[in-house]
């Protein structure tokens, strides 16, 4: 990848979950911070919010502060989340027809957003478009026959160069209170892939760690979801980002507040300066282990066949802009001792 050295396999970065601005608009600091984090050895690019603009603040201005040679993923699920608070019908898989064409007027815009990225770096710069299976599915207000509907549709739209994917959140589960509350790994897949047979066109879905096992309350299912996916060809991305199933600076228990990896034990390194000091910016309680890193990247197996890896970690609530960036490299780090091989992940604007 463009902005990585040849030893270290690429990753997107979510940058936004440990952003300054979510204190404060200072673009200074926005910009310092937008800068250390894309010159990280072994960074691709960033995973960018989308809320109806690709910055909260300020979209031109964030436009200008992208290298040239980066490439990025866009994901819709803050613009999707505001949306439902405003309209608990909003969503691809709503069996509202008026939710769900908000929901389809809402992807198309955007995908004119990535073509605006496209423009200010001069190619098809944008890998994937992460979308979602929203409303909350109770009372029969999702269906996987709706979000069907929705992707088919969608299948025929100019998407810059983009690859259209599922990003999985939790499922509403009996007894839980959600933190999403969308329709099952399972009926998503099913989704997808009848709407890939229907249009021809490669849909793919997005395992986000954490997001799995907040739903299944269990450390496995991200990685039991991931081979779920790969065994049914539709595996598009994994995002490493880490949960706790205690209390944490981050948030309560089992809530989707990016928690960063958990610190490695001397003896589970594989290097003797993992780069990673005992500073607090790693989180003990997190579920999201160097072990359990290495077990999902091995089950999603190489990008040209399974898509994008990306990390979103949160930094401490009163970081300063250096601490936020240590938090995101930190992460970066553990993650990068279990990566396979860079000569194993070519990643290509098809496939991912």
């Amino acid at each position: 990848m463009p902005l990585t050295s040849p030893d270290r396999a690429p990753y997107f970065i979510g940058a936004y979950a440990a952003a300054p601005s979510l204190l404060g608009w200072d673009p200074v600091a926005e910009g310092k911070f937008l800068a250390s984090v894309l010159a990280l050895d072994g960074v691709a690019g960033l995973e960018i919010p989308f809320t109806g603009k690709l910055h909260k603040e300020d979209e031109a201005w964030f436009l200008r502060q992208l290298p040239e040679n980066a490439r990025f993923v866009v994901t819709t699920i803050p613009g999707t989340m505001a949306r439902l608070q405003a309209d608990p019908g909003f969503g691809l898989a709503s069996t509202s027809a008026s939710g769900r064409r908000s929901a389809l007027d809402f992807v198309q815009d955007a995908l004119e957003s990535v073509k605006r990225l496209n423009r200010q770096v001069g190619r098809p710069g944008v890998a994937a478009l992460e979308l979602h299976a929203a409303p909350i599915a109770i009372e029969d207000a999702a269906s996987a026959a709706a979000l069907e509907a929705s992707l088919t549709e969608l299948a025929g739209r100019d998407t810059g160069g983009a690859r259209l994917v599922l990003e999985h959140c939790d499922a509403l589960m009996p007894g839980q209170t959600p933190a999403k509350g969308f329709l099952s790994l399972e009926a998503e897949a099913e989704a997808v892939q009848r709407a890939c047979d229907a249009t021809g066109y490669p849909f793919g879905m997005v395992v986000n760690w954490g997001r799995s096992v907040i739903e299944q309350r269990r450390p496995e299912a991200g990685r039991e979801h991931i081979t779920y996916l790969r065994d049914r060809g539709i595996l598009g991305g994994v995002v490493l980002s880490g949960c706790s199933s205690i209390d944490t600076k981050y948030g309560p228990a089992w809530a989707d507040v990016h928690v960063p990896a958990a610190p490695p034990e001397p003896a589970q390194a594989r290097t003797s300066d993992l780069g990673v000091p005992s500073d607090g910016l790693l989180e003990p309680g997190s579920l999201l282990t160097i072990e359990r890193m290495e077990e999902c990247l091995q089950a999603a197996g190489p990008l040209h066949e399974t898509g994008f890896r990306a990390i979103k970690v949160a930094a401490p609530p009163k970081a300063s802009v250096e601490q936020r960036v240590t938090a995101i490299a930190q992460s970066l780090a553990v993650a990068q001792q279990v990566t396979p091989d860079p000569t194993d992940l070519t990643l290509s604007a098809g496939s991912a």
